[in-house]
């Protein structure tokens, strides 16, 4: 959930002490995915040097490789843009 991802990437930023923290949670297949919550649902969150955290839901299409590609490269993105703040 959101809720999730929010609170993973802000203990990440707390608990290791760095400026800039990720997480990410999700399905990516090839299982375990429900109609309310699909294989391919992610969401990634990045918490900044001051504590703000910035959510993302993704719904990426693809094998569980590429899911898993397109949510590293998605938070990579948005690690650099919260380190950039």
């Amino acid at each position: 959930s959101e809720e999730t991802a929010r609170q993973m990437a802000l203990g990440a930023k707390t608990i290791l002490g760095v400026d800039v923290s990720v997480a990410v949670t999700g399905i990516a297949g090839p299982g375990g995915g429900t109609a309310e919550k699909p294989v391919g649902l992610v969401y990634i969150a990045a918490c900044d040097r001051s504590g703000g955290v910035i959510c993302e839901r993704c719904l990426f299409d693809g094998s569980r490789d590429e899911i898993r590609n397109s949510t590293a490269y998605r938070a990579m993105e948005m690690a650099i843009a919260s380190a950039c703040k």
